[in-house]
């Protein structure tokens, strides 16, 4: 019975994870493993909560991190698309009554 209980509360965890960023959810999964983790090293309540509180804080250092990269990426994607879009850069036009590149007759 204890295990479905337990079972039950990680799955509505995980489904309310959804509207979460990435530090939050870093340090809520980092605090379930942890909980796990120092419960099965040290079988007591001590354990578990010691666990949780490294898993909580070594997750969201993993999640900011994550979510920091993701901002420069797209700051640097924009920065790029703007750059070019500025320029009035735009694709080759490619016409399809171009004639077709002449034959190498050595091969």
């Amino acid at each position: 019975m204890k295990k479905i209980v337990v079972l039950l509360i990680v799955g509505a965890t995980l489904a309310g994870c959804s509207n979460l960023n990435k530090t939050q959810n870093g340090a809520l999964m980092g605090g379930l493993a942890g909980a796990g983790i120092g419960q099965l090293a040290g079988g007591d309540t001590k354990s578990t909560l010691i666990g949780s509180g490294i898993g909580a804080a070594g997750g969201a250092l993993a999640g900011n991190y994550a979510e920091t990269q993701d901002q420069r990426r797209q700051q640097a994607y924009q920065q790029g698309y703007q750059s070019g879009y500025s320029q009035g850069q735009t694709s080759p036009q490619m016409s399809y009554n171009q004639s077709a590149p002449p034959v190498d007759s050595r091969w």
